[in-house]
């Protein structure tokens, strides 16, 4: 390695600037130059020694214009060539033999009898000449560094290109077409157009001195000149060139629990079964929250809908209130520990979904004191540790259960998920909650250097999570919002119409049409919570048609809408709404029994089959006969997306023409 010494003419680089000792006193003081022909400064030699301990003085990188030392080589001896390897030593022989008696004389006579001697040792048939050991050593001498024997074979030659400059920008066009055509183009591709381009640039400009055509050789060469980046954002874009060739820096710190809490949706690789049928449902969408600082995940919500803003509502309501145990829904298998997250989020980082840029989610952060953060579009590294989790879940939990779907369509193979779909959601629901405590929580988190668990409890030893003030305050404020206009007959939300007592205070405080907030569940439309313009506390108002509305989802409820407009009914005629809701019982019974895999998961969402409602919302029974209503709704396309799907089941397989007491090809439960 170079050296560095405090000798004459020795140059180092010393607080930013470039000294070099011009003159050594006797009583050790040093003559320093500064620059090239700079102002001379007197320095003693122990204050330069303490400032190379502390590292503020180097060996000066700058090399003089006027010098004709070539630059020293910086990579590792043990990572060049072997040939390069073996020069430099046989050099260092050649070198060592001739210091080998002293200071030697640097002659032809003194040289060349020690160069022939090591030549014949070392049986080198091209010995070098005098002047050649000269060079080497001058070159060892003026900057004591061996690296300076290494040959520079990699600066030989010119590194300029040797094709025409108009050659390299058609090379470029030609790449780029062929890459906007498809990003699998081919050089084979890319050299066809190339060829087809210099014919046209020699037809049009009638020089005297046409383009001469490169081999197609020569087109790989200087395709392989071209930075991976480049190529890679021809091929798939800038921004996935951005995101593949990105530093990564260190992540967002959370000094506490609660302090940053992450939110996420993700269709689950793995199909369940219906509870009253066994026949396969589809994959629910899982949407979890996720505390940065423990990773523990502090509430979740399962359910066969779209991404919605009920599924974040659900999610937040499971995070913030402390658990319960959970429910057993395979005997003998006992969840070990209790889930033990709970309380109010400081910060709530979501992406840019829609649902979570509704005022639902605005208002439930100002309610209960969540600031909500939202990162870029397609950056989900913005909230890495939720997209981390749930790529650990389905990898290390759902893919490893019957009737999983896996990743990638292709890693099935001749495995059929609907086939081995067992599992109903209020199972899947405690095997879940089995795995995130006694499995997840308890394995050690690369990202914080413990588990989960004990990252949790040693958070909640210092900092003591914040709930709501009471349970009631928790259901007024969590769930979403609407503006309406009260008058005497209260007013009307989704359909259904609100009215009571309570209400008569509002009005005769603030006159008819005043503007009220109102807040709903839309897992039970039976009552809702109602803030007057000042109110700082909100009355909790009954459905008029209670029996229609209580249990009533939103989904539901939207659909019952949807028919009955469709068959031009009033939404206020009550005979009406109790028909069309029989009617959609019977309809999705039918729905529940289909053929169709896709049918059957819309019968899922309809029912209001979720985490906090495995068995789904309970509807009346009818013995009417199929009605216009119940032919209309099964024409009705679902709203919203529902998750990927596979294809539909065909035929119904024997192995779901099960009794209903029993489960499985051959009973067994």
């Amino acid at each position: 390695m170079a050296g560095f010494g405090l000798r004459k003419n020795m140059v180092f680089d010393w607080k930013g600037a470039t000294f070099r000792i011009d003159r050594l006193l006797p009583n050790g003081e040093m003559l320093l130059e500064a620059g090239n022909g700079g102002a001379i400064s007197l320095v003693p030699r122990q204050v330069l020694l303490d400032d190379f301990t502390r590292g503020l003085v180097s060996t000066s990188t700058v090399i003089d214009p006027q010098s004709s030392a070539m630059p020293i080589y910086g990579r590792p001896l043990d990572q060049l060539p072997d040939g390069v390897q073996q020069e430099l030593k046989r050099r260092r022989k050649y070198l060592e033999a001739i210091h080998a008696d002293g200071k030697p004389i640097f002659t032809p006579e003194f040289l060349l009898p020690i160069i022939q001697r090591v030549a014949k040792e070392n049986f080198d048939t091209n010995a070098p000449s005098a002047t050649t050991v000269y060079r080497w050593n001058k070159r060892l001498a003026s900057g004591s560094d061996t690296r300076a024997l290494l040959p520079r074979y990699d600066l030989r030659g010119s590194k300029r290109g040797r094709q025409s400059k108009r050659l390299n920008e058609l090379l470029a066009e030609a790449t780029e077409a062929a890459f906007n055509t498809t990003p699998l183009a081919t050089v084979t591709n890319i050299y066809s157009r190339f060829l087809a381009k210099i014919d046209l640039e020699n037809r049009q400009t009638l020089s005297s001195k046409p383009l001469v055509t490169p081999s197609k050789r020569t087109v790989y060469r200087m395709l392989g000149d071209v930075d991976i980046y480049d190529m890679t954002a021809l091929k798939e874009g800038k921004a996935s060139a951005d995101r593949r060739f990105r530093v990564g820096k260190a992540g967002v710190r959370s000094t506490r629990i609660l302090e940053r809490v992450e939110i996420d949706h993700t269709p689950l690789d793995l199909f369940l079964v219906d509870e009253r049928t066994w026949l396969p449902l589809g994959r629910p969408t899982l949407t979890v929250a996720i505390d940065h600082f423990s990773r523990m995940p502090l509430g979740y919500y399962l359910s066969y809908g779209s991404p919605s803003a009920a599924a974040v509502v659900g999610a937040l309501r499971h995070g913030i209130l402390p658990k319960a145990e959970a429910e057993i829904a395979i005997a003998d298998l006992p969840v070990e520990n209790r889930w033990p997250t709970y309380g109010i989020p400081e910060s709530l980082v979501v992406d840019n979904g829609l649902e979570f840029h509704g005022l639902d989610l605005e208002g439930i952060a100002f309610d209960l004191g969540i600031h909500t953060s939202f990162c870029p579009k397609h950056q989900p590294r913005f909230k890495g540790s939720i997209e981390r989790f749930l790529g650990t879940f389905n990898r290390q939990f759902a893919h490893q259960l019957p009737g999983t779907s896996f990743s990638r369509f292709h890693l099935r193979g001749d495995y059929d998920p609907q086939k081995s779909a067992l599992l109903t959601l209020g199972e899947f629901k405690h095997l879940l909650e089995k795995w995130v405590v006694d499995i997840y929580a308890q394995t050690k988190h690369s990202g914080i250097g413990t588990t989960p668990w004990q990252r949790w409890h040693e958070g909640l030893a210092a900092f003591e999570p914040r709930l709501p003030s009471d349970l009631q305050m928790l259901q007024r404020r969590i769930g979403q919002s609407a503006s309406r206009k009260l008058r005497r007959d209260g007013f009307e939300l989704n359909g259904i119409r609100y009215n009571g007592d309570t209400l008569s205070q509002v009005l005769r405080q603030y006159g008819e049409g005043v503007e009220i907030r109102v807040v709903f569940d839309p897992e039970d439309l039976g009552e809702v919570h109602v803030w007057g313009p000042l109110e700082s506390d909100p009355i909790t108002v009954e459905a008029l048609d209670l029996t229609y509305a209580r249990g009533m989802t939103l989904r539901q409820n939207a659909l019952i809408r949807q028919v009955l407009r469709e068959e031009g009914a009033k939404a206020e005629d009550r005979v009406a709404l109790q028909r069309a809701r029989n009617d959609i019982t019977k309809a999705v019974e039918e729905l529940m029994v289909s053929r169709k895999q896709k049918a059957r998961q819309r019968s899922g969402a309809i029912r209001g089959i979720s985490s906090s409602k495995p068995n789904g919302t309970p509807t009346p029974q009818s013995q009417s006969a199929e009605s216009p209503v119940i032919r209309k709704l099964k024409s009705i396309k679902p709203t919203g997306k529902a998750p990927a799907t596979d294809l539909e089941l065909p035929k119904v397989l024997e192995a779901f023409q099960m009794n209903p007491n029993k489960r499985g090809r051959d009973g067994n439960s």
